[in-house]
């Protein structure tokens, strides 16, 4: 009897990587992953996985990133490179991992244009798609702005614009747009996208964080409102071909949607829209060029869920042992001391009943991070 084909080895790296990991091991990849925590769960879906020391959250370092590349690569010959969250200010990083191994998702250039705060803004208005304004220096009357970092990811790198340091290049500035946050998950096929459907964005404010990432509920249901973002991406798909999994945050403002940013590669919503029979790490790389079959017709559509983070209150130790409850990802390993302000794990919402709305799904959501921080609490008590 043959012995079955081996399973082509598939590069990783991101902040976290087990969402990507966990969807390419669904789609039949042996996974090499590199991250910050190299949580415990990671090593389920991953054939070996590597912790990355460094500045978390700033992001990357070059040399070390390729170097622990290099050594999960050795005598496996990975078929590519899939990137996530922490490389939106780094293309010149991309480039310099797509000179070992294909990068698969949108390249360095692309990454480059959509995350230069101008040359975006550009874009959206050559499209026809409301954008903030946006400048690279603080106005003058700075009430109503809000300063950002180039690149940044995650929210918590949002202040007001008059708290922010105008020595620091890596900013920019953009008004304000109060309204709801919603974002619309897609595949980009180049200059089309294929919608995965939308989500409600929630934060998690403290004072030096007031739009820290909270979560996210979806996929909704919302078709009108879903068939105008993915019109308007589609639109700047035209002029920026997008490729694979990706995301656009949307404020919809008084005076109609508007368009906040691309995020051009799998995020933080993946445990939303993900599902084992249909990974979307399968359409990923069919999009980026991989010679693979996908199921017929648009990607399958969970029931409502949620997923998002847990922030610690105060300074935290997980015990040893300590029983993390299904419902909990992105483990911490025993023995992990965790800051205050820092993220502790990822909370799903993925068994709601049928017929759950998503003030239940929220409120699940609520109870599974209070039961989470309260018993690590106790037991730093």
């Amino acid at each position: 009897m043959a012995s079955p084909a081996p399973r082509p080895a598939l590069l990783v790296a991101a902040f976290s990587a087990r969402q990507i990991a966990r969807s390419a091991a669904a789609a039949g990849f042996d996974v090499l992953a590199v991250d910050f925590f190299n949580d415990s769960d990671l090593a389920r879906h991953c054939v070996a996985s590597r912790l990355l020391t460094g500045p978390y959250p700033d992001g990357f370092s070059g040399a070390a990133l390729l170097d622990l590349l290099s050594e999960l690569a050795e005598g496996r010959q990975p078929v590519g490179f899939v990137y996530g969250a922490g490389f939106e200010d780094r293309p010149q990083l991309i480039a310099a991992i797509g000179e070992r191994w294909p990068i698969l998702g949108n390249d360095a250039a692309t990454v480059r244009r959509l995350k230069d705060p101008m040359r975006f803004a550009a874009d959206c208005a050559a499209a026809g798609v409301a954008h903030p304004q946006t400048r690279r220096h603080r106005p003058g009357q700075p009430d109503g702005w809000l300063a950002k970092r180039i690149g940044g990811a995650g929210g918590s790198h949002v202040v007001a614009a008059d708290r922010a340091d105008v020595q620091d290049d890596g900013l920019y500035f953009q008004q304000h747009v109060p309204g709801e946050r919603v974002s619309l998950g897609f595949i980009g096929q180049r200059s089309r996208i294929d919608s995965l459907g939308l989500t409600r964005q929630w934060t998690r404010p403290v004072a030096a964080s007031p739009f820290r990432y909270g979560g996210a509920v979806g996929p909704l249901s919302l078709p009108r409102l879903e068939a105008e973002l993915a019109d308007a991406v589609t639109r700047l798909a035209r002029r920026v071909p997008l490729i694979g999994i990706g995301s656009a945050d949307f404020v919809l403002a008084e005076e109609g949607v508007v368009l906040l940013e691309i995020n051009p590669r799998p995020g933080a919503t993946l445990d939303v829209h993900d599902l084992p029979g249909d990974p979307l790490l399968q359409r990923h790389l069919a999009a980026a060029g991989l010679p693979l079959r996908v199921p017929d017709g648009p990607p399958r559509r969970p029931a409502l869920r949620a997923s998002g983070l847990a922030w610690a209150n105060l300074p935290l130790a997980v015990p040893d042992p300590f029983a993390w409850p299904p419902y909990a990802a992105d483990l911490p390993r025993a023995g992990a001391r965790i800051a205050a302000g820092e993220p502790v794990c990822t909370i799903t919402v993925t068994d709601c009943a049928d017929g759950s709305t998503e003030a239940m799904v929220c409120a699940c959501f609520d109870a599974r991070e209070a039961a989470i921080i309260a018993s690590l609490e106790r037991t730093a008590a």
